[in-house]
């Protein structure tokens, strides 16, 4: 009986500790979106000391890759081409 409860605590812990990996995860990825919304450029985003000091190389490598950021950086380029659009037709 032992055994069975000692496998299951194990379970369960490792069910938490990838919760928590996919909470940080998505609270830097959130941080990088935001960044970039703001005005930042992805390498800027990503070089912020938040983003450093809380990621490994690998991670932000792989996070280039993420939907949601590909995402905010199409956006702000459409951004920027459709203001540049508007100004040249309002001249």
């Amino acid at each position: 009986m032992p055994e069975r409860i000692a496998k299951m605590v194990r379970s369960i812990q490792r069910l938490f500790e990838d919760m928590g990996v996919d909470v940080v995860e998505e609270r830097m990825i959130r941080f990088i979106v935001q960044e970039i919304h703001n005005g930042k450029s992805l390498d800027e985003a990503m070089a912020e000391p938040y983003v450093t000091n809380n990621t490994s190389a690998e991670w932000r490598k792989e996070v280039l890759e993420r939907p949601e950021v590909v995402r905010a950086v199409e956006e702000e380029i459409q951004k920027t081409f459709g203001q540049a659009t508007g100004e040249s037709k309002g001249d």
